[in-house]
């Protein structure tokens, strides 16, 4: 049997884990298509689509298109632009990559959290520019540039969305001492507590915390939970802190909360805008960090085995009619195996 795998997602000089096909009598096809039909142009007659969901609408139009096609391989965490209800309609499985860059993003909403509360950011700005230290003794400069700074062990951490890179940052600010509560209902009390984690609601969180860190995955649920109501339940000395998905906040209103002084500040690797407009209120404010979605990135997580090959891996067991096991619509399960499954 001939398989044909497209890789709609190409880019020079990267590894995708070509030589894993090589066993397999496969055709690859790569490609960089980002619309709908471009997609249905280049991919109608795959086997196969490796594809990066966060940038390529994967909807029941292009999937109805693939008439051939067994596994969706998704090259990202995030799978919110594929219509996983139309794959499981058509029989062909979606996959993500869940266990990627879990240590750097928690990092990273780390670091935000505490570049923000210990305003390294402006001290490091106010020394460029005025020449100054904040030894005790010179109050003026300490008591209104440095301060408020708050001992981070006396500090709340609120994480909503306790996933497995929400986890590891509620053990991350553990190990700093600091009290965590998280909001997430579908994660057990009981696995909360086995984390230290306190569980609460989402308005106790949001009054309570000194920092908010989101990392919900973005659904129909999520989009837009965080608005200008949720800002202003939430301390004055608050920081908002955003390492999962732009579209989980409403941004303007977190704008208009950051004018308003409602929050302290903002750590965001992503934004609703994805790279940032020109015009954007965010970049002219001084106490907000942007990382543009950078929070991925390391030496390890950019690298062959941590990332690039694993949705080839994933198309080289559903080619071999072996459930792949990143597959985030498990429903299509029997009827995939039945269609697909390898019974020898």
């Amino acid at each position: 049997m001939s398989f044909k795998v497209v890789n709609a997602i190409y880019s020079p000089n990267v590894d995708f884990g070509e030589e894993l096909l090589k066993p397999l009598d496969a055709m690859l096809v790569n490609g960089f298509w980002l619309k709908e039909d471009e997609l249905i142009a280049n991919a109608t007659d795959a086997d196969a689509l490796i594809c990066a969901s966060p940038v390529q609408p994967i909807t029941r139009r292009v999937l109805k298109s693939l008439s051939k096609c067994r596994i969706i391989a998704n090259l990202a965490i995030a799978y919110d632009q594929i219509d996983l209800e139309a794959a499981t309609e058509y029989g062909i499985v979606a996959i993500n990559i869940p266990d990627y860059c879990i240590d750097e993003v928690s990092g990273r909403a780390t670091a935000l959290m505490l570049a923000l509360g210990h305003r390294l950011f402006l001290l490091d700005r106010e020394v460029r520019e005025k020449h100054i230290n904040f030894m005790p003794p010179n109050r003026k400069t300490v008591t209104e540039i440095a301060l408020p700074i708050f001992r981070m062990r006396d500090q709340t951490l609120g994480i909503i969305g306790l996933g497995k890179i929400g986890t590891t940052s509620a053990l991350k600010a553990r190990g700093l001492g600091m009290r965590v509560i998280a909001y997430d209902p579908y994660v057990l009390g009981a696995v909360m507590r086995s984390h230290g984690v306190e569980p609460v609601d989402l308005d106790t969180l949001l009054r309570e915390s000194d920092f908010v860190s989101l990392h919900a995955e973005l659904t129909a649920e999520t989009r837009n939970m965080i608005g200008y109501e949720e800002f202003k339940k939430m301390k004055p000395t608050c920081y908002f802190i955003n390492t999962a998905r732009g579209a989980s906040v409403n941004q303007p209103a977190l704008i208009r909360a950051l004018q308003e002084g409602l929050i302290a500040g903002a750590g965001l690797d992503v934004t609703v805008d994805d790279p940032v407009a020109a015009d954007n209120p965010l970049l002219k404010m001084s106490n907000v960090i942007l990382t543009g979605h950078s929070a991925w990135c390391s030496t390890t997580a950019d690298s062959a085995p941590e990332y690039w090959h694993k949705a080839m891996a994933q198309t080289v067991l559903a080619l071999k009619g072996e459930w792949p096991p990143y597959a985030v619509n498990p429903d299509v399960k029997r009827a995939w195996l039945a269609k697909w499954g390898n019974t020898g």
